[in-house]
């Protein structure tokens, strides 16, 4: 019997919510396996110091006197140790395993994550710049501003990332998302 005619094939069902959204719970686990018992959060000593330098620098420039030694910063009325959880990672991770996880064709998933680590790493350092001027400047402000207005702001921008990337997608692939 020859082979069906292209034309006479039914296409494909396009990819359905409920199988996104079972990758992405499947590959945040995977990511917080690698992150906590993986011990990746125990590699990241040179990129903590590496942000605490630049930090120090960049707070310097915004009048907040600092002093780094490792991953600590020293101001005046406080000292910031940059930490495993200070270093954006976790929140890139996040962003990175819905790109993933979302339908579409590899090329956008790789320009979508190379967007998302550039803005997520660049907002993560302004946070850190911020928040050492403000435990320089306004100390008794710090608690806020590090425990909600900029935990809310992340939350914010991974929404308002995902979302403008899911609609990039859509636009250039309607009539033909391969999952």
């Amino acid at each position: 019997m020859p082979p069906p005619d292209r034309a006479q094939q039914t296409p494909a069902p396009p990819p359905t919510f409920s199988a996104f959204a079972l990758r992405l719970l499947l590959y945040l686990f995977a990511v917080s396996l690698l992150f906590s018992v993986g011990g990746l959060h125990q590699k990241l000593g040179p990129m903590q110091q590496l942000i605490a330098s630049g930090v120090s620098a960049s707070a310097n420039a915004f009048g907040a006197p600092a002093t780094v030694s490792g991953s600590v910063i020293q101001l005046d009325q406080a000292a910031l140790e940059i930490n495993h959880e200070c270093t954006g990672v976790f929140v890139l991770l996040v962003y990175a395993t819905f790109v993933l996880a979302y339908p579409a064709p590899w090329s956008l998933r790789l320009t979508g994550i190379a967007t998302g680590v550039v803005v997520l790493m660049a907002v993560n350092f302004a946070r850190l710049v911020a928040l050492a001027v403000i435990a320089s400047q306004r100390p008794a402000w710090f608690g806020y501003f590090h425990e909600y207005f900029f935990q809310g702001a992340f939350i914010a921008l991974l929404a308002f990332m995902a979302s403008v990337w899911t609609e990039r997608v859509r636009r250039a692939t309607v009539g033909h998302v391969s999952d």
